[in-house]
């Protein structure tokens, strides 16, 4: 067992490496390597990743088509997870891309449904912007800041990730290139639900990633998976509106779709936990439409069955919970 610990650590610490390595070299390239070129490499690397790991594309093509549907053949389910491969690097280019060339970015920048965020902010309660890691995620801070809306991401500590140098460089120069100069992020720990009530109690905006594990069963892509549902609860307490957003790339290298939705509807009963469930189901149908634009630039396809599994689990636990009482 120590061994097989070890080799876990091992790993981890190697990936963290090579991760941050390609952070400084994809920097250093974008200097002088045309944009085009460098967004090629990086679909091919996700393109050689899913061959060299035969085990992991079939379990990822398989789990594409059970929340896609049937009626996509194996070639373009196959497509699909070169891109998801690719995708789960990609938000290094993202940051390298916009260091670079940002002013060509923000003028190809397409910004789509505006108006919803605007109408959200004039209840005066804050927003809760609600995303999914798809597409430029990463930079979205950055993007929002530059159009005149800045918003605070909660954001895992680096220290609670296997990959903590890694997040801790990208997250330091997202900083750098531009964000909430007031809060720049809200890291999970004991205090995030303070200086998140806090700062939507100042009118401002609070990012929340959907795709996050948790403690709720939700309905997601026809069935519960277990997700985080701190957003349902800040939004009841406060009363701030739910903005789903992406920010998805587009064909050219340095296009860039910025998709604002309606804000969330759905019925407050007065019962916590059934107001939890209500808000939670909406928002996991916002998220399956923000994915289903794109599905080749959805990270988190890899963490589905594990929500999965994890709801059952969690069901199972409830229903157990019953039984006894009875």
């Amino acid at each position: 067992m120590k061994e097989k610990g070890g080799t876990k650590k091992a790993f981890l610490a190697g990936l963290d490496y090579s991760l941050l390595s390609m952070v400084y070299l994809t920097r250093f390239l974008a200097r002088f390597i045309p944009p085009a070129t460098l967004d090629s490499l990086y679909d091919l690397l996700g393109a050689a990743a899913f061959r060299m790991l035969p085990g992991v594309g079939k379990r990822l093509v398989v789990k594409a088509g059970e929340i896609l549907g049937e009626d996509l053949d194996r070639g373009e389910l196959e497509r699909i997870c070169r891109g998801v491969f690719a995708s789960a690097i990609k938000p290094i280019l993202d940051m390298a891309l916009l260091w670079k060339h940002g002013e060509r970015m923000m003028a190809e920048l397409r910004v789509e449904g505006l108006e919803h965020l605007e109408e959200a902010e004039s209840g005066g309660k804050g927003v809760l912007l609600l995303f999914v890691h798809t597409g430029s995620y990463d930079i979205s801070p950055v993007i929002f800041n530059r159009i005149g809306k800045p918003f605070t991401p909660v954001m895992f500590h680096p220290n609670s990730t296997p990959v903590h140098r890694y997040v801790a460089e990208m997250a330091v120069f997202g900083q750098i290139l531009g964000c909430d100069r007031e809060s720049p992020v809200f890291w999970a720990g004991r205090d995030t639900s303070e200086k998140v009530l806090r700062h939507l109690g100042k009118g401002k905006r609070v990012a929340i990633a959907l795709d996050v594990d948790g403690p709720r069963a939700v309905d997601f892509f026809g069935r519960p998976a277990a997700l985080a549902d701190g957003i349902a609860r800040f939004a009841l307490e406060t009363g701030a509106p739910i903005v789903p957003f992406a920010i998805l790339r587009g064909p050219g290298p340095l296009e860039r779709r910025l998709l604002i939705y309606p804000p969330l509807r759905y019925e407050v009963s007065g019962d916590r936990e059934t107001d939890i469930s209500a808000v939670m189901r909406e928002a996991a149908r916002a998220g399956e439409r923000m994915i289903r634009e794109d599905p080749g630039q959805w990270m988190s396809l890899f963490g589905i069955h594990h929500w999965w599994e994890e709801a059952e689990r969690i069901t199972a636990e409830k229903a157990a919970e019953r039984g006894g009482e009875t």
